[in-house]
Formats: structure tokens, C-alpha cells, sequence
């Protein structure tokens, strides 16, 4: 999703600032900066905002402000957890501001909308794997990353069309088959999410937060 200054009226723009400053303040204070110490952890940081910005960079779509692109905040979320994910989100949505492809009323809007809903879901998916589920290595993969990719992605689909929809930007009836778009979205989403987080919890479980082989791997 892409909002802009064009699409939506002044008031539900600035309203986003008002709900994202206090989410942003919050992942400031309760992100764990100690991490960073870590020259490593830094790295892995700013590599994934940037890779972030790229990935929501090459977004396309037909119809104004439903632009679609992937949203990889899943991946971001289990490996950094939520007030990391949040930040990174911002930063990333910063890039798309500086280089003009979107404006500076929109971004409060864009980064809830591409950035802390979906990592919101995810976090939410996690935890109730984590107490619902037995703690397994591909609960942890299918439950979490996969499922929690798709739901991710769909709730940013459905929360931001139906924010272009009460707005009056659009008519559901102007759309056409548009909409079942999003089922489409669901799969890629799941997948990549899923297959990133498989690579890295084999490969690099020191840069995944919310897994640990004591958890998941030992005596299972």
C-alpha cells in the first residue's frame, strides 16, 4: 500500500501521526539498544532495513495507493522482535520519502499500515504458537513464518483497502476484481517469509531473536 497526500483527506493523514508517534516513542524505549553493542548485530540491523527499503522500492499495481510489493515483515520481526521490526519499518519507509516516491503526509499511514500491523500480526502469531503449539522446529517454520507471513500480508491488504474505501478515495464497485487480488498476495508472502526464516535459523540462529535450539531442537 502506498497513501499519499492525494488519496486520502488531511484528516485521516495526520490522524496516522497521532497513532504512529506514540507506537514509534514506545519501540524507541523498549528496543533492546544493548544488542547493538555488537558490531555483528549492528550489521545485520542495517543490512535488513536497507534490504527492506529495496523490496518495498519495486513495488507496482494497478490502482493508486494498492500498490503491491512484499512485505518481509515477518522475517523482520522474528529475527529483531517488535519494536526493532517498528523501526526498521520507519526507516525503511524514511528511504521511499527521501528518493520522492511517496510524501511526507502519507508516511505515518504507510509505515502502520506496511510496517506495524503486519509486524503486530506476526508478534501476535508467535506467541500463540508458542502457547498453543508444541515447541518444534517446524511449528516454528509453517505456524510462524509461513502462516504468520500470509496473515501479515492480509491484514495489510484488507485494514488498507478499507481505509481507501471509508475515506471515499474508492468504491468497492470501481475496483473490480482488484480485490481478490490479495488472495494471490498471500502465497509469496507466506512463502519467502517462511523460506528466509528456514535459512537462517539453520544457518544463522544467532541473528533470529525469537528462536533458540533449547527451545525448539533439543530432546523434540
Amino acid at each position: 500500500m502506498n497513501f499519499t497526500q492525494d488519496l486520502l483527506p488531511a484528516a485521516w493523514l495526520w490522524a496516522g501521526f497521532l497513532l504512529y508517534i506514540p507506537i514509534l516513542i514506545w519501540a524507541i524505549w523498549q528496543a533492546p539498544w544493548h544488542h547493538l553493542r555488537d558490531s555483528q548485530d549492528n550489521h545485520v540491523l542495517l543490512a535488513s532495513c536497507v534490504i527492506l527499503w529495496l523490496v518495498w522500492h519495486f513495488g507496482g499495481g494497478i490502482t493508486a495507493g494498492m500498490e503491491f510489493h512484499l512485505l518481509l515483515m515477518t522475517t523482520v520481526t522474528l529475527m529483531f522482535g517488535l519494536p526493532f521490526a517498528i523501526l526498521c519499518a520507519s526507516v525503511a519507509q524514511l528511504g521511499l520519502l527521501l528518493e520522492g516516491r511517496t510524501d511526507a503526509l502519507g508516511f505515518a499511514d504507510n509505515v502502520l499500515i506496511n510496517g506495524v500491523l503486519p509486524a503486530a500480526v506476526t508478534y501476535g502469531v508467535y506467541w500463540l504458537a508458542y502457547i498453543w503449539f508444541p515447541r518444534h522446529f517446524f511449528i516454528y517454520i509453517y505456524v510462524t513464518a509461513f502462516v504468520g507471513g500470509a496473515l501479515s500480508m492480509l491484514s495489510n491488504r484488507l485494514i488498507g483497502l478499507s481505509i481507501l474505501l471509508l475515506s471515499n478515495t474508492y468504491q468497492l464497485h470501481a475496483l473490480g476484481d482488484e480485490p481478490l487480488f490479495i488472495i494471490v498476495m498471500l502465497f509469496p508472502e507466506a512463502f519467502v517469509n517462511g523460506l528466509l526464516m528456514t535459512i537462517f535459523v539453520v544457518y544463522r540462529p544467532q541473528w533470529v531473536s525469537s528462536f533458540s535450539d533449547e527451545k525448539y531442537l533439543r530432546n523434540k
